[in-house]
């Protein structure tokens, strides 16, 4: 079987060519307890560059991970990048034999992300210690978001930047809602947040409510104070008027403060109707010998 596996090499074959030909070498070696065990559950690959594997390495031990933390053990997905036959033989005969798992019945249809969840929900129909939520190392395409409650003004910045509409606002109501099966963990929520009040956990939950709108945050909207019209989140105002509480703008102008508790319609209103600051009084009429004529003036008005 060395001398075969040699040979192998010596092909420098790639691709399916590859491929086809390891297949070959496993079934001629399948006669071998050991070496058939070998073709069931090692991870095969196309010799490639070094330099290219480490997307690949990063599969791998998100892999392994996911498979230790259901109880199937480490060590059965093996990425090993050795281009002599004799080491690489001898690599493959100290490894040693993993139990067996049941083999899928299901169509590999979708794409790759929904392949790789109706992967993990059968490796864990199958696990020795079956868990709800599945840890995942930091950089694993699935996880949930959480929010400090407190320090959330519901701006819905996260909203805006989701790329796969995972973070979910209500535009009749202030609240943030949140489907982990869609999130991807690329932290652009967490970047784009204000308040840095966002965090990241990389996992794989296996329960129905992974799949359902959760609700982050809620509150009641904040009313216009003139026309009681429900125009913003309630936090967003207080925290935007406790900011600008200090500012020197509103320091001479105590009303600005009440602007900012007011919708769009009724602060334009406001600022047409109250007196301007920087009004400087009425201008005087022009007066022409036609008025004195006419009686409409005397001699002795101002």
């Amino acid at each position: 079987r060395v001398l075969a596996l040699q040979a192998l090499y010596q092909l420098d074959l790639r691709g399916k060519e590859f491929l086809e030909e390891l297949d070959a070498f496993l079934s001629a070696s399948a006669k071998d307890p050991d070496a058939l065990a070998y073709a069931r559950e090692l991870a095969r690959g196309c010799i490639t560059r070094r330099d290219e594997l480490d997307g690949l390495r990063q599969q791998a031990e998100l892999m392994d991970a996911a498979l230790s933390g259901l109880g199937h053990g480490t060590g059965r997905v093996v990425l090993n990048d050795e281009t002599d036959p004799d080491i690489l033989a001898e690599i493959l005969y100290g490894l040693d034999t993993p139990s067996e798992i049941p083999a899928a019945t299901f169509l590999p249809m979708g794409g790759k992300r929904t392949l790789s969840a109706m992967a993990l929900e059968h490796l864990h129909q199958h696990a020795p210690t079956p868990v709800d939520v599945l840890s995942l190392p930091v950089g694993a395409p699935f996880g949930a978001v959480h929010i400090d409650v407190a320090g959330c003004t519901l701006c819905m910045s996260c909203v805006g930047t989701c790329p796969t509409g995972a973070l979910i606002d209500n535009p009749d109501a202030p609240m943030l809602r949140f489907i982990e099966q869609a999130c991807v963990q690329c932290g652009l929520c967490r970047n784009t947040c204000p308040e840095s009040v966002m965090t990241l956990d990389p996992r794989f939950s296996f329960t129905e409510e992974s799949r359902r709108e959760m609700m982050l945050k809620q509150e009641e909207p904040f009313e216009c104070i003139v026309c009681a019209k429900p125009f913003a989140a309630k936090s967003a105002i207080e925290r935007t008027i406790e900011k600008l509480a200090g500012h020197p703008m509103f320091a001479d102008d105590p009303a600005g403060l009440d602007r900012l508790r007011m919708c769009q319609d009724c602060r334009v209103t406001t600022q047409i109707t109250d007196d301007q600051p920087m009004a400087q009084g009425t201008r005087r009429l022009t007066r022409t010998t036609d008025d004195y004529l006419a009686g409409k003036v005397d001699d002795d008005e101002p």
